[in-house]
């Protein structure tokens, strides 16, 4: 069945191929999607970019790959750790109306599950290599974060 919009939700710290991966697949699924930026208002050692950073990293490679045009938009999404229904009335109210969302994140799942939403999972993308923690990591071991990143990049 394809869906009209799907949702991805994400921190993309950073944006890597595996996110990639997670959004040609959720293609094969939806005509468009929304993507959600999570943990704006977080800035730490798992949370180094910015909101605008992130966004600027995703419309690139999105452009690059020629699927910017099925992407209606991409918006910023605080955490409220504490309150569920809050960050839910938060998410539909900046995103409006999407049919399914996308993702393996089981805190955001079982948020979306537990109110109707249909959530698909699929598998990580070469997970050994495209997780977040160990991008960061090898950044902040090099002399040239920079190069790291791009490497990543999609």
């Amino acid at each position: 069945m394809l869906y009209k919009t799907g949702l991805i939700i994400g921190r993309f710290q950073p944006f890597h191929k595996g996110h990639l991966y997670l959004m040609e697949q959720a293609f094969k699924h939806a005509n468009s999607l929304i993507i959600a930026v999570g943990s704006i208002n977080i800035t730490d050692v798992k949370n180094p970019f910015s909101f605008e950073t992130r966004k600027k990293h995703l419309e690139t490679s999105l452009k690059r790959k020629k699927m910017i045009k099925k992407i209606k938009k991409i918006i910023p999404i605080a955490d409220y750790p504490d309150n569920d229904d809050l960050w839910l009335e938060e998410l539909k109210k900046k995103t409006g109306k999407f049919d399914i969302s996308f993702g393996n994140n089981e805190w955001v799942n079982g948020i979306l599950e537990s109110r109707g939403v249909k959530v698909i999972r699929f598998p990580f993308h070469k997970r050994h290599i495209y997780e977040g923690v160990k991008i960061r990591e090898e950044m902040k071991r090099s002399k040239n974060p920079e190069e790291v990143l791009k490497k990543y990049l999609p």
